[in-house]
C-alpha cells in the first residue's frame, strides 16, 4: 500500500507532452470564424480539366 506522501501514479498517455515554448501565450485568443465553405463553389465547378469538354 502506498504511503500518503507518494503521489498517485499518472495515467499512461499515448502521446508525448512537452512544455510550451518560452514566450507562448498560455491563454490564446479564440480563432476568427471561418468562411461558410461555399464561397469557392462556382470557381471549383468552373475549373474543369480540358478533357472534360
Amino acid at each position: 500500500m502506498a504511503s500518503p506522501d507518494t503521489p498517485a501514479p499518472r495515467p499512461k498517455r499515448r502521446r508525448v507532452t512537452t512544455e510550451p515554448p518560452p514566450g507562448s501565450d498560455p491563454t490564446p485568443q479564440p480563432e476568427e470564424p471561418r468562411g461558410s465553405g461555399t464561397e469557392n463553389d462556382a470557381r471549383l465547378k468552373a475549373d474543369k480539366p480540358p478533357h472534360w469538354g
